[in-house]
């Protein structure tokens, strides 16, 4: 396998299908094929097109996944939507939903809190206690749980809220197991009441030599104290209306993601022939994940076993060519120009995030991520200052690092320049 992308040919119009997939390896096309769908037009079209030219069987264990971040646009949660319900009537395909969690379990002799998955349904857990979240609470219980913000060096709403949740979903998918086991422990508790702490987490915290306040502290573990202590057993049948590939039950266990026995599948991803920068990134990272010899693996968003293609790069196909495609369709993503994925990314740069605060959006709801001041909030609650390492003031740390803009500037409307102004290299939010 090479790191090297191909670049694609001068643009032309071109004819909007796949033809096939250009396997590096023959045995490839029998491994389950994994397609990561970001919420956007372009992994959708991957997902449709290889549905469409019969390059995804759902008998080899092929599947569809969304990870919500809890900060999608409404638009992109009802698209969505459409698409699962189309790929699963139309071609059989499962598509699962699924959101980051945290449970309760022993750890060291003690119980703490550590990151688990759950599965969800197409609707909001406002009219379903299955259903999605959009309202930041998967923000807020990341960043309760690891205490910090996510920001362009630490990407870990991208690494946490999407790719290990969806890596852990994929052990138990590719396992053939009836649907992810029970996380947590088994000890039960009342509802809000826990077996971890807040105080002994306040304390452990000022034992390892932390340096946010005890209050920030507390507060955090508080929050997390009043969620679910564990996750019931899930099965796939109660989240996707697609026929499930037969399954031995006697055999059916969770597989290994890590090391050089990591399961083997192609993971199908929606970057298109105007993307080679984010192409080549995604193969170099590969190529050092699979000369992993354990399971301690560096590269810990790359799972070894994976292989990733990318059918729309080699097709020639670019943002033109994917906008003519859903042009065509009796249905298209419906959001604000530049709002897709999470509306208020910090990684999309200072200078939009202010145009994209003071838009129109008439579905933009006030104390949610759709509105900048939800991450302004957010971010003052949240932001850690502790005294700069030459005993010289302090450092301040938030969505945009040490010492930079803030969401509150940005509300403001005065946030336009800066490292950061015309925002930073795509993060992996669609791998």
């Amino acid at each position: 396998m090479t790191a090297t992308a191909t670049a694609p040919r001068a643009r032309r119009r071109r004819a909007l299908k796949l033809h096939s997939i250009n396997y590096r390896s023959p045995d490839h096309g029998e491994m389950p094929h994994i397609v990561s769908f970001s919420g956007g037009r372009s992994s959708a079209a991957v997902a449709f097109m290889a549905a469409e030219e019969g390059l995804l069987r759902p008998e080899r264990g092929d599947l569809i996944l969304f990870a919500n971040t809890s900060a999608e646009h409404p638009g992109t949660y009802g698209f969505a939507a459409r698409c699962k319900q189309r790929l699963e009537d139309d071609f059989g395909l499962p598509f699962l939903w699924l959101e980051f969690c945290t449970v309760e379990d022993a750890w060291r002799g003690e119980y703490r809190r550590k990151a688990s998955y759950r599965l969800v349904k197409p609707m909001p857990v406002e009219d379903d206690p299955d259903g999605y979240r959009s309202s930041g609470e998967l923000f807020e219980e990341l960043v309760c749980l690891q205490g910090m913000l996510p920001n362009p060096h630490s990407r870990t709403c991208t690494a946490k809220l999407k790719l290990y949740p969806s890596h852990e979903l994929l052990a138990e998918w590719l396992g053939r197991v009836a649907g992810p086991a029970h996380s947590g422990h088994h000890w039960p508790t009342a509802p809000g009441v826990g077996l971890v702490s807040p105080g002994r987490v306040t304390e452990s915290y000022a034992q390892n030599g932390g340096t946010d306040s005890e209050a920030s502290v507390l507060r955090r573990a508080q929050h997390l104290s009043a969620l679910p202590a564990a996750r019931p057993a899930q099965r796939w049948s109660d989240f996707t209306a697609a026929p499930l590939p037969t399954v031995d039950a006697a055999s059916a266990k969770p597989v290994a993601m890590r090391g050089p026995s990591g399961a083997l599948h192609v993971r199908l991803l929606g970057l298109r022939a105007d993307e080679p920068r984010r192409v080549e990134r995604v193969l170099s990272r590969t190529l050092f994940a699979e000369g992993a010899t354990t399971g301690a693996c560096t590269v810990r968003t790359q799972p070894p076993g994976e292989r990733p293609y990318f059918p729309l790069f080699d097709a020639g196909m670019e943002a033109p060519d994917v906008v003519r495609y859903w042009r065509r369709r009796d249905f298209d993503l419906d959001v604000p120009s530049g709002a897709g994925n999470c509306v208020f990314c910090f990684m999309k740069g200072t200078r939009q995030l202010v145009s994209l605060g003071t838009a129109p959006d008439e579905r933009r709801r006030p104390g949610s991520p759709t509105d900048i001041n939800w991450w302004a909030d957010f971010e003052s609650r949240h932001t850690r200052t502790t005294p700069k390492r030459n005993g010289d003031g302090t450092s301040r740390f938030g969505f945009f690092g040490v010492n930079a803009a803030s969401f509150a500037d940005i509300a403001s409307g005065s946030a336009v320049e800066g490292r950061y102004a015309n925002g930073t290299p795509a993060c992996d939010c669609t791998d």
